[in-house]
């Protein structure tokens, strides 16, 4: 699926660097045709954008769809039309698996390649974390990946594929080798070229031990939660409030600006709010709608003063089934993945909202693992597994962790105590704790799928669009890509159907 990728900014710059090697002919020293080494820290703000636009890309589309957080109720023959029906094709995911291996990947290989012998470990620290995190969310994907013969360039050009379990064993030990890195003495102090947390080491330590602590629980029903307790027993320093999210912010500027919302302005009326999560949060009254969805019927500024409208709880939200008609008045993507609204054109049909009827910044972070999930994590350890701290407690935490980032304001900023209360008085049980999270995990790629073939919760129905396509099972997996059968096919996996298990821990 082709659209303008802030990574290729990152790129451009990175060319141009190489190419201006060139400029000095009259010293006799230097080789003119000779590429310049490139910089490490240019190297890392592009490795880090890279990661992020792609957490908010394909994959995303993907895994949100297929869990109704979303519809791809397109025009007809829109491509996130078929993801409704489970037909994702090993073209469609040629782009996603390119771009992970050859982009964001590649280029912390090459910080892990010279930043050691330049005196800089806590950059290569950084970039086995980020790596890690790269690759759990190609095992939650795919299954089995190329891992231990991957970028290793002419010395293995066809990869041969590991089992998940032995990827997860490794990324463990990799998450540890990155952390001792972030302790060492750095020639070099990372300052703002780090664009997730601005050269905060104890934020990236935090970070490498929550990322642990959700593979670990993962691999719970694989090991009974052992290395679950035992990390959790360990005093290793996980996150403590929602500054220490992992996420990354775009900007307010044409192709930098968050992939989610360049996705509604380049593919518009092809993504829309799911019913089954807009239903789920209707029935609950759940403030965060206000800032997740637009209400159906939005007031026009001429009849609002001129102010653009804020969204509030007594408004109707209305989520599209897969498949449904478009002409059916629905809700859209609001500012919560998308930005501040900005301007509202008042333009309507039948009064709802038209594609470009508002404009927004662009500029929301595309969230990949928050403080949120580290609250839930937590209460699901302790309820199932017997880990140490109270559930109960965890699971509160989470709520309001998750409300404070989703910029409720007025009436609903008031509602969010009101629901946690009605909330944590209910018996508290695994398929609470997950919903839950799977509503805080709203934008967050992969891990709602996740969470779903691990535990069955939410118990989300087969897409109606699916079954009239006669798919009458939610897939479970993906396809391998089609460049990966034409180039490697020796090694590629033969998988007979998506809605069989395909990750160690899908139990």
């Amino acid at each position: 699926m082709k659209r303008i990728s802030i990574y290729f900014y990152f790129c451009i710059i990175t060319i141009s660097l190489l190419v201006s090697a060139c400029g000095d002919f009259l010293n006799v020293n230097t080789d003119p045709t000779r590429l310049k080494a490139i910089s490490t820290p240019l190297v890392l703000s592009a490795a880090e954008t890279s990661l992020a636009f792609h957490q908010g890309s394909d994959l995303f589309l993907y895994s949100s769809i297929i869990m109704q957080q979303a519809t791809g109720n397109g025009v007809t023959g829109g491509q996130t039309r078929t993801y409704d029906q489970y037909v994702i094709t090993n073209g469609d995911v040629n782009n996603a698996w390119n771009a992970h291996y050859a982009g964001a990947l590649a280029d912390l290989n090459y910080i892990r390649a010279n930043t050691y012998k330049e005196g800089n470990p806590t950059y290569g620290g950084i970039a086995k974390l980020l790596q890690a995190y790269n690759y759990s969310v190609l095992v939650a994907s795919w299954g089995d990946i190329p891992y231990k013969q991957a970028l290793k360039g002419t010395l293995f050009p066809q990869p041969k594929y590991d089992n998940s379990k032995e990827v997860y064993d490794s990324l463990f030990l990799l998450i540890d080798s990155g952390i001792a890195d972030l302790a060492k003495t750095n020639v070099r102090a990372v300052g703002s070229e780090d664009l997730i947390y601005g050269g905060d080491l104890a934020k990236w330590t935090r970070f490498g031990n929550t990322l642990k602590l959700r593979l670990a629980l993962h691999y719970a029903k694989d090991d009974s939660g052992t290395k679950l307790n035992a990390l959790i027993n360990s005093g290793a320093q996980f996150m403590i409030d929602n500054n220490d999210n992992f996420q990354l912010s775009f900007e307010n500027v044409t192709n930098r600006q968050n992939p989610i919302h360049q996705f509604e302005l380049l593919r518009q009326d092809q993504y829309w709010p799911g019913k089954f999560l807009v239903d789920m949060m209707n029935t609950k009254n759940d403030p965060r709608r206000t800032t997740y969805f637009t209400p159906i019927n939005y007031p026009k500024t001429t009849s609002n003063g001129g102010l653009l409208y804020t969204p509030t709880i007594t408004d109707t939200y209305f989520g599209f089934a897969p498949g449904a008609s478009q002409s059916v008045a629905a809700s859209r993507i609001g500012t919560f993945l998308r930005g501040q609204a900005l301007s509202d054109n008042d333009a309507r049909t039948g009064g709802n909202l038209n594609a470009t009827s508002i404009t927004y910044k662009g500029d929301a972070p595309i969230r990949m693992l928050t403080f949120a999930e580290y609250n839930f994590i937590r209460a699901e350890a302790a309820l199932t597994y017997a880990a140490a701290g109270s559930a109960a407690t965890f699971f509160s935490a989470g709520i309001d962790a998750s409300m404070a980032i989703s910029g409720l304001t007025g009436s609903a900023l008031t509602e969010a105590t009101n629901y946690k209360n009605t909330q944590t008085a209910l018996p508290l049980t695994l398929q609470l704790i997950v919903e839950e999270k799977y509503v805080a995990n709203y934008g967050v790629v992969m891990e709602p799928w996740t969470d779903w073939r691990r535990t069955g919760f939410p118990n989300i129905p087969v897409s109606p669009a699916a079954i009239a396509q006669a798919n009458n099972i939610i897939p479970r997996i993906l396809v391998y890509p089609l460049s990966e059968s034409q180039v490697n096919k020796d090694n590629v996996p033969q998988r007979a159907s998506l809605t069989l298990k395909g990750v160690f821990w899908d139990k």
